[in-house]
C-alpha cells in the first residue's frame, strides 16, 4: 500500500513539476505573422514555400515568437492580376499573361522546436518603411532633381553589391522579354492571419511584469502599432475613426512594469483626407490619435506563471496625443511624412529624371547615321527587348526614333497627366506613434 501510495506521489509531483515548468499562451485568431519569402519559387499551383517571421509577436508583455521563427506552406491557386495592371505591362512590351499567388501557410516552426499546424489567411504586401523627414526649407526642383539622380545611381550601384545579385539580374532580364516564366522572388513579404488560436506550450517563461496603474497624466514614448481597418484616400472622410492595436508593449523607463500591453486599442480622427486627381495630383491623408484603452488595475499579470493570465480589465478611454512617426507604405506609392504626420504619395525618384533621360534619347535618335546599331539598341527602349531587336535589325533612324518619343510620351503622361496615385494604408499596416503631452 505505501508503495504505491509514494508512487502515486511521486508521479504528481512530476506532473506538477512540469506544469510549473510550461506555460499555455494562446495567440488569438486575428494576429497577423509577417512572412518573407527566402527563396525563389516557380508560380505554380502546389509548389511548397518557406518563410521566416520579419516581425516578433507579443503577447501582453513578453514575446512569444521570435523573429526568424521558420514557417511552411504552399501555393493553392493562381489568379489573374488586375485590368490596370495587364495593360500597363502590355504598353511596356510584356505580354505574358501576369498572375498573383494565393498561399496557405499551414505549418510553424516553435522556438522549442516543435512544428505546429496553423490555420491562416495570406495576403501579398509590397511595403517598404517610411519615416518622417524633418521640417526645414523646401528643396528647389533643382535639388529635388539632383537627389533622385544620386538615387538612381545609388539603386544601381545596390543591384552590384548587395547580396542576391543573381535573383536581381534575372529579374531584370524577365522584365525586358516579352513572354517570361513567373516566380515568387526572395523579400516577398506575406500577412498571413491567423484563422483560428494558435497554442503555445512555454517552459521556464519568466514572471509576468506588472502592470503600471494608470494614474491620469500624459501618456508619452513611442508605440509600435497595426492598423485593424483599410485607410484609402479616395474613400476616408475627415472625422473618421481610425482604429489600430499595439504590436508590441510599451515598458516604463526602467523595463520594470507595463505601461502599455499589447493588443490595448487606439483611437484616431482623419484630419484631412484628399484623393488622387488628374495631372498628376497625388492622394493625401492626415490623422491623429486621440484615445488610448489603458491597463485598469494588474489583476491580469498577478497570476502565477503557472496559469494562463486573465484578460486585462480596462478603465474608460483616456485622452492622448499621437502623431505617427513611421509607416509601412507601398513602394509605388512613394509616400512621404511630413514633419506633422501628415502622409502623402508622391511623384517617386524618377518624375523628374525619367523624362529628362527619355527626352535626351528621343533627341539623339534623331541625329547620326541610320547604321549605328548600337546606338539605335540604346535610344530605342520604352518597349523592352523588343524595341531594342527590332531597331537594331532595321538600322532605320526612323524606327529608334519612333520607339524612342513612344517611350517619352508614356513618361510624361504617366508622370505628369495621368491621374496621380491614392494613397492606401491596408488592414495590418504596421505604424509607429509618437505620443506627447502636446
Amino acid at each position: 500500500m505505501y508503495p504505491k501510495s509514494i508512487a502515486s506521489l511521486c508521479l504528481l509531483t512530476g506532473i506538477l513539476g512540469a506544469a510549473a515548468q510550461a506555460q499555455q499562451n494562446d495567440i488569438p485568431a486575428g494576429v497577423p505573422l509577417r512572412v518573407r519569402i527566402d527563396k525563389r519559387y516557380l508560380l505554380k499551383t502546389g509548389t511548397k514555400i518557406e518563410g521566416h517571421l520579419i516581425a516578433p509577436v507579443y503577447l501582453i508583455d513578453h514575446e512569444v515568437l521570435p523573429i526568424n521563427t521558420l514557417v511552411t506552406g504552399s501555393i493553392l491557386a493562381t489568379h489573374p492580376v488586375d485590368r490596370g495592371t495587364r495593360t500597363d505591362a502590355i504598353l511596356n512590351g510584356d505580354f505574358t499573361p501576369l498572375a498573383t499567388p494565393e498561399l496557405r501557410f499551414d505549418q510553424i516552426t516553435l522556438p522549442d522546436g516543435r512544428v505546429a499546424a496553423i490555420s491562416t489567411q495570406v495576403k501579398e504586401r509590397d511595403g517598404t518603411v517610411v519615416r518622417m523627414k524633418s521640417s526645414g526649407k523646401k528643396r528647389s526642383l533643382t535639388q529635388q532633381a539632383g537627389d533622385q539622380f544620386r538615387q538612381r545611381k545609388q539603386d544601381a550601384l545596390d543591384q552590384i553589391t548587395k547580396p542576391g545579385k543573381s535573383d536581381r539580374t534575372l529579374r531584370l532580364l524577365y522584365s525586358q522579354l516579352p513572354y517570361h516564366p513567373q516566380r515568387i522572388w526572395p523579400g516577398t513579404q506575406f500577412d498571413a492571419v491567423l484563422t483560428e488560436p494558435l497554442s503555445l506550450q512555454q517552459k521556464n517563461q519568466p514572471a509576468p511584469l506588472p502592470i503600471e496603474p494608470y494614474t491620469g497624466g500624459p501618456l508619452t514614448g513611442i508605440i509600435e502599432a497595426r492598423l485593424t481597418e483599410d485607410l484609402n484616400s479616395a474613400t476616408a472622410k475627415q472625422g473618421e475613426v481610425v482604429h489600430a492595436v499595439l504590436t508590441r508593449p510599451l515598458l516604463d523607463s526602467a523595463k520594470k512594469e507595463v505601461v502599455l500591453p499589447e493588443g490595448t486599442h487606439v483611437e484616431g480622427v482623419v484630419l484631412q483626407a484628399k484623393a488622387a486627381g488628374w495631372f498628376a495630383r497625388n492622394g493625401k491623408l492626415r490623422f491623429t490619435f486621440r484615445r488610448i484603452d489603458t491597463p485598469q488595475s494588474q489583476t491580469a499579470q498577478a497570476a502565477p506563471a503557472t496559469q494562463q493570465p486573465e484578460p486585462v480589465e480596462r478603465s474608460a478611454d483616456h485622452a492622448i496625443h499621437g502623431r505617427m512617426i513611421s509607416s509601412e507604405a507601398n513602394r509605388g506609392q512613394n509616400v512621404a511624412i511630413d514633419s506633422e504626420g501628415g502622409a502623402q504619395a508622391t511623384g517617386g525618384p524618377d518624375k523628374y529624371i525619367a523624362p529628362l533621360v527619355l527626352g535626351l534619347f528621343a533627341a539623339s535618335a534623331s541625329l547620326g547615321d541610320d547604321d549605328n546599331v548600337v546606338k539605335n539598341g540604346v535610344v530605342g527602349n520604352g518597349f523592352g527587348l523588343m524595341a531594342r531587336i527590332a531597331t537594331m535589325a532595321t538600322a532605320n533612324r526612323n524606327v529608334a526614333m519612333g520607339f524612342s518619343y513612344y517611350a517619352l510620351s508614356k513618361s510624361v503622361y504617366k508622370r505628369w497627366i495621368a491621374k496621380g496615385k491614392q494613397l492606401t494604408f491596408p488592414q495590418n499596416t504596421r505604424i509607429q506613434i509618437e505620443l506627447s503631452e502636446r
